[in-house]
């Protein structure tokens, strides 16, 4: 910004002129043309100096809109090579990413080539080991052929003699008989008779040990035939087994040659790809440092151009401070036609100075921005200098790419080939695998025959003796095994049997477990049924219970009046005493009859005995005066009806439960009521006592209570509350039947 600043000063101080140049054209007063021609006259070079100076700025102008112009250019064409740059940077990271796959496949292919080299040198030396195991296995097979021919040849000599032997024994057998048939036709008859009678069982002998001998040397020989057939079919064998493992020796050591040779083409091959790929790398590098060198004057390009555009707008802004100035101009003229008429001759003299001040400092401004001019221009050719060479760098840059497509299908190619040549390794290596094994099991094979051979040898004698021993051992364990499996069998039998039954046993047992727990179930059902059932009964007893209590509450009222009237009947009570006697010869008479009913219903009658308020509240008020009825009659009904109404609601329920005993019992208290009645109507002199009524509360304010305790206790047992509901029954029957009898006699008397 430094550099700048004279120039813009020196730009205002030129426009200033132009705008004193403009006054001198513009149309004057006659003092103001006379000034002018005054200053004209005197300073003519000057002026010419104006001229040229606005022509070289017209010149710098379109010099410098020309600038702008190839400046545009240049910017335009850098943009396009930054963008070559961009594409070439990418094809560039694209063909790194293939390279590092390239060099992760040839480090793959370098390991497996490695891993083969290992594979292979442990072939080696499994051949080898192979190989010496073959020798050494040779060289026992050759050891075993010398021994068996040396065991043929001792056979055919054991043959030859035994052949010498047979022709000696046939010679033997001639000469016996040729003395045989001497002997027969001697002259001496007696010597004859002794040599046949002596001779006879020793020629028979001789001819059957003979013969004994001649059938074992047949079997020794049919021996020694089939173990030399055998002998020879092995040798065959073996001698068979030594060509094809010579043969399978041959070619597993071609195979190896090969396999050598292969190797040493794939280590070439890996030699050439890693200097294909070292020189790559170092092209890579270059190519880099030149992107990055690029990358430094792209970036030094565009400050050019950043900075011409500062130039550009420091421009623009020179205009507008131009038209600024011309404002500026026109408001001095006019300030000069004013001033003119004021002082003409001060103003031209120090305005003369100040343009001779001013036109020496745009002299020096020129010059200086000519420099820059130059300055600019020899950048703009360096620039143009620089965008060929940057072309040029574009062309190298894609004649390397192709370069490097051309390396990369060839080390594609390479690979591929590589690969290929693995593959075959691979097959190669698996076919030698399979050689192997089949070297192996032929070795186990032969070691196996081998072994079985001297076993056969060693055992072959023993067998020949041991074989009866064996088979009569063989025999007895047979017989001892048939035994022992008949055994096992009979008690396989008994015990499935005794399983069996078990089994049976528990299932029946099961079976009854389970009828008992269904059986058990359904107890315990009907006992929670029941439990049920006598928890609700148990309630409505505890109901009843209260129910009576309340009635005993009344009653005792009842019966705190009754006394007190009582007291009051005492008196009337003293003149019945006389009639007591006579009650109670009717009550003697009425008990016999009770006697005698009893005995007629036995048992049903023992279970209801007649109780003792009867003979006090009835028997005793039978035969009462008139006016205790009249007075007592009114009072008893009323306080029974009272009774009754208590009564009727709390036993209905009770009496439900056993209708059945009910029955029984009204039908006995009828007869019984029926009966009494009969006999104690005629008696017209009976009377009614208030004491005995009082003594029949009280006892059923007794049985209340004890009823009320019973229920208590029976609420606890079941048993007990069915016979406490019995016998209640049976009092409340009683009770029910007093009430009516009292009821109805005062209304049958009056």
């Amino acid at each position: 910004m430094k550099i700048w600043r004279p120039f813009v000063s020196s730009t205002s101080e030129v426009m200033k002129l132009e705008s004193w140049s403009a006054v001198a054209q513009f149309p004057l007063t006659a003092a103001s043309t006379s000034w002018a021609q005054m200053i004209l006259l005197s300073c003519p070079s000057k002026v010419l100096g104006l001229q040229s100076h606005n022509e070289d700025l017209e010149k710098d102008k379109t010099s410098q809109n020309c600038l702008g112009r190839g400046m545009e250019q240049v910017a335009k064409k850098l943009g396009g090579a930054h963008e070559e740059i961009q594409r070439l940077t990418d094809q560039l990271q694209v063909k790194e990413k293939e390279q590092c796959k390239l060099d992760s496949a040839l480090k793959k292919s370098q390991l497996e080539i490695e891993k083969l080299k290992e594979n292979l040198v442990k072939h080696k030396e499994n051949d080898a080991a192979d190989l010496q195991k073959a020798k050494e296995h040779n060289q026992r097979l050759d050891e075993e052929i010398l021994a068996l021919r040396n065991r043929v040849r001792s056979l055919d000599s054991e043959k030859k003699l035994l052949g010498e032997m047979v022709e000696k024994l046939k010679g033997v057998v001639c000469e016996s008989q040729e003395n045989k048939q001497l002997g027969n036709h001697s002259p001496g008859k007696t010597t004859g008779a002794e040599r046949r009678e002596q001779h006879p069982s020793s020629g028979e002998k001789l001819k059957y040990n003979q013969q004994e001998e001649v059938q074992q040397l047949r079997q020794n020989l049919h021996r020694l035939q089939v173990l030399c057939n055998s002998a020879e079919n092995e040798l065959r064998y073996e001698r068979g087994k030594n060509l094809d493992l010579k043969q399978h020796n041959s070619l597993l050591q071609e195979e190896n040659i090969k396999i050598k040779i292969e190797l040493k083409h794939a280590q070439q091959k890996l030699l050439d790809s890693t200097k294909m790929c070292s020189s790559l790398m170092a092209e890579c590098k270059h190519c880099q440092q030149k992107i990055k060198e690029l990358e430094l004057e792209v970036l030094k390009q565009t400050q050019s151009i950043k900075s011409q555009n500062n130039l550009q707008e420091k421009l623009a802004q020179e205009k507008s401070k131009v038209a600024d100035a011309e404002e500026k101009i026109l408001d001095l003229q006019q300030k000069l036609e004013h001033a003119h008429k004021v002082c003409l001759t001060d103003t031209c003299i120090s305005e003369k100075q100040q343009l001779e001040e001013k036109i020496k400092e745009a002299t020096e401004n020129e010059a200086k921005v000519k420099q820059q001019y130059q300055e600019e221009q020899q950048k703009g050719k360096l620039l143009y200098q620089n965008v060929d060479e940057l072309h040029r760098q574009v062309r190298t840059l894609k004649d390397k790419e192709n370069l490097l497509e051309m390396t990369c299908s060839q080390q594609q190619a390479r690979i591929q080939q590589q690969e290929a040549l693995l593959s075959q390794l691979e097959n190669e290596k698996r076919k030698y695998a399979e050689h192997v094994n089949s070297n192996q099991e032929l070795s186990e094979r032969l070691s196996k025959l081998q072994q079985e051979k001297e076993a056969l040898h060693e055992e072959y004698v023993r067998l020949l003796k041991l074989l009866n021993v064996h088979v009569r051992n063989y025999n007895e364990k047979h017989h001892q095994h048939k035994i022992k499996l008949q055994e096992v069998k009979y008690r396989l039998t008994n015990e499935v049997e005794r399983r069996d039954k078990r089994i049976n046993q528990f299932e029946d047992e099961i079976g009854i477990l389970q009828h008992k727990i269904e059986t058990e179930k359904a107890i315990q059902d009907q006992i929670t049924a029941q439990n049920d059932t006598l928890i609700l009964e148990k309630r409505k007893l505890l109901e009843q219970v209260i129910e009576q209590e309340h009635l005993i509450h009344s009653n005792k009222c009842t019966i705190s009046s009754i006394q007190s009237r009582v007291l009051h009947m005492d008196k009337e009570n003293k003149q019945l005493h006389e009639n007591s006697i006579h009650l109670t010869q009717q009550i003697r008479f009425l008990e016999r009859i009770i006697r005698s009913i009893h005995i007629r219903r036995g048992e049903n009658l023992k279970a209801f005995p007649v109780p003792k308020w009867w003979h006090r509240g009835k028997l005793a008020s039978l035969l009462p005066t008139k006016r205790e009825k009249e007075i007592y009659s009114t009072e008893v009904v009323t306080s029974n009806n009272a009774e009754l109404q208590h009564e009727d609601e709390s036993i209905p329920e009770v009496i439900e439960k056993w209708k059945h005993s009910e029955h029984m019992e009204t039908t006995i208290s009828d007869i019984f009521e029926s009966e009494v009645m009969n006999e104690v109507l005629p008696l017209s002199n009976s009377s009614f006592s208030g004491k005995g009524l009082v003594e029949s509360f009280v006892s059923l304010q007794e049985t209340e209570e004890i009823k009320s305790k019973e229920a208590m206790a029976s609420s606890k047992s079941p048993e007990n509350l069915l016979c406490s509901q019995n016998s209640e029954a049976g009092y409340i029957n009683v009770s029910e039947r007093d009430t009516w009898y009292t009821r109805t006699r005062p209304k049958s008397e009056l």
